[in-house]
Parts: C-alpha cells; sequence; structure tokens
C-alpha cells in the first residue's frame, strides 16, 4: 500500500476479502477506476477485464453457481451498467448468488442529465433481488455485509451495489464488518407430518426436485426410497441426482421423455423440493393435475401457491426437508407393505420402459457433416469422465443432452435455464476459475458463442483453459426451427455466415480444430483435452440439423 489516506475504495475491497471474495471480473471506466487502483494494490482478491460488460456477468454467475466463493462483477455507469443488465437478470432468473458492484457519478452532479449517469437502483430494482447505493463512505461495511448476506440467503440471487465515485475517493476510518450467514430454515413438524400422512396413502405419487434442491442428492434419494415414488428434476437441472439410480425417471422441461410428463400428469400426490414450476418445467403450466396433492417445499415463502396452491407448503430448505420426510414416512409406510410392494413393482416397471426411450441414439452409418447423434455419444464420454465439468448453452442441440445423455457425477453438469444467449462460454471461464483443477467443457451453439466471442481473448490472456465446443449449424437454430413448424417453413434472419472458428482461436493463441465429420470428432476432442490452453472444438453440422426425432419446439405447438 502507498501512504496516501485510506478511501472508501479500499474499504470496499477490504470488505469483499472479508467475505471471502476471491475474484472480481469487470471493464474498466471512469467511475471504478479508484476501485480497480485498490484491488491492485493487495493480493487477497484477483482482479480480471473482459471485453464486455456482459461477459463479466456471467462469468461471476458461473463461478458462484460451481460452488466458489461468491462471484463478483463491476463496472461503470450508464452504458457499462446497462451491459450487465442482461447477467443480472438471468442470475435473478435462476436464483444464482451474485454481487455487482456499478460505479456511479459523484453525488455533486446527480440530476444533472451528467455525462452517462443512470438511476442505478431504479433501473436494476426489477431485475435483482436488491439494489443500494451507498452515499457515506463510513457505511460501506454495513451494506456491503447486507448485500452479501442478501445474496447468499434465503432464496440466492443478485444484489446490485452503485457506488458513487466521490464515496470512492472519500477518506474512509471505518473498519469492515465481520462475516455473517444466517442458517437456513427447518420445516414445521405439524406440516412434515401432514405430508408424510398424505405420501403414505398415495397410490402414484412422484417427486419433483429443483434448482433449489441442488446438493441434496443422498436426502432426495431416502425420500424416494421411502416413498417407493419416482423421482424427477426440473429443466436443466438433471444433475442434480444421479441418473443411474432406480429411482431416477427423467428431467421435465423441453426435450423431456413423454414417460416423464406423464408421471405428473398420473400423479395423486407430488412433492415438489426447490421447485417454482417453471413455464418450460410444466409445459406451460398443463402437466400438473389438479386433482393431486401437492406438497411444496421452498426457502421462499413467496414461491409457495404462487402457480398452484399447495395441501401443505413448507418453509424450508429443501435437503433439510426431505431428510426429515423421509424419517417421518419411514414407519407410516412399514405399517401398509402391500400399499408400499405395488408402489416399489410400479417404479420398477416405469424405470425399465425410461431406460429403453432414454438409451443413447445410434449414429447414422455416414453423413457430410456432424450428427447429432454422434456429438450425443461424444458428450455422454464426456459426462462420464472424472474431472470433466460440462456447461451447456441456449442451444438446438439441448434436448438432444436432455433425452439421451446420463449424469452421475455430482456438480458436473450445469444448463443455461434462464434463456440467456451466450451465457455458456463465459460461465464456463468463471467456473474454471473457481475449480481450477478440474476442466471445464462449454457446449455452445454458433449463434450464441459468436455473441461473446471475443472473450476468447480474456479467456487466452489470463489462462482460463475453457475447452469450447461450438455446434455449428450456421443458424439460429431454436427460431429457424419455430419457422420450420410453426411457420410453414418461412425461414427470415434465422441463417448465418460463420468463419472457420478453429482458425480463429488459433489467431488468438489458442488450440483449435474443426471437425466435419463424425469419425473426426472424439479424436479432435481428446486433443483438446490435453491442452491446458482454451480450446475451440469447431463442430460442423448440416445447416438443418436441429431436434431430436419426433419433437417440436414448445412455441410452435
Amino acid at each position: 500500500m502507498s501512504d496516501r489516506p485510506r478511501r472508501g475504495a479500499d474499504l470496499v475491497v477490504e470488505c469483499l476479502a472479508v467475505e471471502g471474495v476471491t475474484h472480481v471480473v469487470g471493464l474498466p471506466g471512469t467511475t471504478v477506476m479508484d476501485l480497480i487502483d485498490a484491488l491492485a494494490q493487495q493480493d487477497a482478491v484477483r482482479y480480471l477485464s473482459t471485453r464486455h460488460e456482459q461477459v463479466a456477468g456471467f462469468m461471476a454467475d458461473g463461478f458462484s453457481r460451481a460452488g466458489g466463493p461468491l462471484g463478483v462483477c463491476l463496472a461503470s455507469r450508464g452504458p457499462g451498467a446497462a451491459n450487465l443488465s442482461i447477467a443480472v437478470q438471468n442470475a435473478h432468473d435462476e436464483s444464482i448468488p451474485m454481487l455487482v458492484l456499478i460505479g456511479q457519478v459523484p453525488g455533486s452532479i446527480t440530476e444533472r442529465r451528467s455525462f452517462e449517469e443512470m438511476d442505478v437502483v431504479s433501473t436494476f430494482r426489477p431485475l435483482c433481488k436488491w439494489a443500494v447505493e451507498i452515499h457515506q463512505p463510513d457505511r460501506i461495511p454495513e451494506l456491503l455485509q447486507r448485500a452479501v448476506r442478501t445474496a447468499v440467503g434465503g432464496r440466492p440471487g443478485p444484489v446490485v451495489v452503485s457506488l458513487p465515485l466521490d464515496v470512492l475517493q472519500a477518506a474512509a476510518a471505518a473498519p469492515p464488518a465481520p462475516r455473517v450467514r444466517i442458517h437456513p430454515p427447518a420445516p414445521d413438524p405439524a406440516g412434515v407430518a401432514e405430508a408424510a400422512r398424505l405420501l403414505a396413502t398415495a397410490e402414484r405419487p412422484v417427486i419433483i426436485v429443483g434448482g433449489g434442491g441442488a446438493g441434496g442428492a443422498q436426502a432426495h434419494l431416502a425420500l424416494a426410497e421411502a416413498a417407493g415414488a419416482p423421482i424427477v428434476t426440473t429443466w436443466l437441472r438433471k444433475n442434480t441426482l444421479p441418473n443411474s439410480h432406480p429411482a431416477f425417471l427423467g428431467s421435465l422441461g423441453y426435450g423431456a421423455h413423454e414417460l416423464s410428463d406423464q408421471l405428473v400428469r398420473d400423479a395423486d400426490v407430488i412433492v415438489a423440493l426447490g421447485c417454482r414450476f417453471s413455464e418450460f418445467t410444466t409445459k406451460r403450466w398443463t402437466i400438473v393435475p389438479p386433482a393431486a396433492n401437492l406438497v411444496h417445499v421452498d426457502i421462499d415463502v413467496g414461491e409457495l401457491g404462487r402457480i398452484y396452491p399447495p395441501r401443505v407448503g413448507l418453509v424450508s430448505d429443501a435437503t433439510a426437508a426431505a431428510g426429515v420426510l423421509a424419517s417421518a414416512l419411514a414407519p407410516l409406510v412399514a405399517a401398509d407393505p402391500a400399499r408400499a410392494a405395488q408402489r416399489a413393482a410400479r417404479r420398477e416397471a416405469l424405470r425399465k420402459n425410461y431406460d429403453e426411450v432414454a438409451a443413447l441414439p445410434e449414429a447414422p452409418p455416414a453423413a457430410a457433416a456432424v450428427t447429432s447423434a454422434a456429438l450425443t455419444l461424444a458428450v455422454q464420454q464426456l459426462a462420464d469422465r472424472d474431472g470433466v465439468v460440462l456447461v451447456q448453452d441456449v442451444h438446438t442441440f439441448g434436448p438432444w443432452v436432455q433425452r439421451h445423455v446420463g449424469f452421475d457425477r455430482p456438480r458436473s453438469y450445469y444448463g443455461a435455464a434462464g434463456g440467456a444467449m451466450a451465457w455458456g462460454f463465459p460461465a464456463a471461464m468463471g467456473m474454471a476459475l473457481a475449480r481450477p483443477d478440474e476442466r471445464v467443457v462449454a457446449l455452445s451453439g454458433d449463434g450464441s458463442f459468436w455473441m461473446v466471442a471475443q472473450d476468447f481473448e480474456t479467456s487466452v490472456r489470463e489462462q482460463i483453459p475453457v475447452i469450447n465446443l461450438i455446434v455449428n449449424n450456421s443458424a439460429y437454430g431454436n427460431t429457424r426451427d419455430r419457422q420450420r413448424f410453426a411457420h410453414d417453413e418461412r425461414y427470415l434472419g434465422v441463417f448465418l455466415g460463420n468463419p472457420d472458428f478453429a482458425a480463429f482461436a488459433r489467431l488468438l493463441g489458442g488450440y483449435g480444430a474443426r471437425v466435419t465429420s463424425d469419425t473426426g470428432l472424439l479424436p479432435a476432442i481428446e486433443e483438446a483435452l490435453t491442452h491446458r490452453g482454451p480450446s475451440i472444438v469447431d463442430v460442423v453440422q448440416d445447416q438443418m440439423e436441429g431436434l431430436p426425432p419426433g419433437l417440436t419446439p414448445l412455441a410452435a405447438r
């Protein structure tokens, strides 16, 4: 540290270090230069610059999502803040904790429409869990601690903190506040007892595990075993449970097998753990039967009854509730062995059917480009490989993963359920920073990747060894398929002109391979895995390659 007085910017960085923050990702700008200067004068928190603020936001999302300390991003006022907004909204929709620091014009010139002035709090309030502007340097410890607690507590989400330039530059004497975390709530015993009675008498129970149940596979499966019930996950949360377990019967949502959807349609009791009944998971709110008894568990009381009124609503951590409910259910099930045997036999038969429909597809004997069936087989090999983390962007190939790729290793697969294109590659960079001992593979469409391609340079410069599998069909595949099925094949604005992505990777100093046939796919992936730096495997497909056979876009139905 220099001999200069301690500033508000220095205090912000000290507070971040106390909270366990290890990385801040952002873009330089006038109102955050003092903050970046403070980061430059210490070693506890590493700062990285990206080429676009949206990428910084997605990297912070991925860092948090992968189990690292809290992901933090920063941007300057006005346009910089606006560029972050997509990442903030996406994190809010997916309940991802993230701290967003935005530089603001000094208080002495607010409300004069000064250069790039923006009302940060009003702009971001609908997009995040909480937004606040700090007006006195001595309140930095209090409000930053509250911001972090809000981001990680209860239903997680992004918190936006606006930092005026004069506050960052002012002298600051206050010490950082100590780190504080709030323990999640446990379920009400009376509610647990009522839920156990419902499950004990059910004939066709089903358990749905959402993102709020992440990390609780053992408890969720114990509940499924106690109830003799099949268990499914919400859309793109397939990795929440080991897919080889006999109770697992798929993931709901776009691309789901009809068998998985039908389990919910036929259910007389539904236990939803950390599930918010989203549009895609419920096929636009059509698969949950009105007559079913619903046991809904969520840490956020606002989710209970927001879509479907529950018979039993439990405000609780989903994993804690599953464990307690399994214990309460066991003696009730033991008292009725005939019903338990009937449910177990039903589930066993359903699992056999699921194994048949979810089997890996057979690649055609010859094709002019890489087929999705061959790519699915390659992705399954990656999913089975220790030390590999798969990150799936929004692209047409996604339903192939949903239907046919199985995951057993915990925390090895992450999908973008918020809908923001271009999330995959930046999120994968954040995950690679959080888990440096693992190889992170980003599976992106060409449309998504090209939105953030400039930050391949960031991955090279900072040596973030993400492997990018780019599914290159020269199209915005999802919208192309909507035009195919819902607009009589009137194609407009959906076909693209792409470069050689492998040559692009080499131009920026990374490894690149271009694959144009099924036989070349696995060797190219293996070669990329041997390189410790960033890679691109350009997987060239036919321009009309798209959804699995028999599947149509949800929006076209």
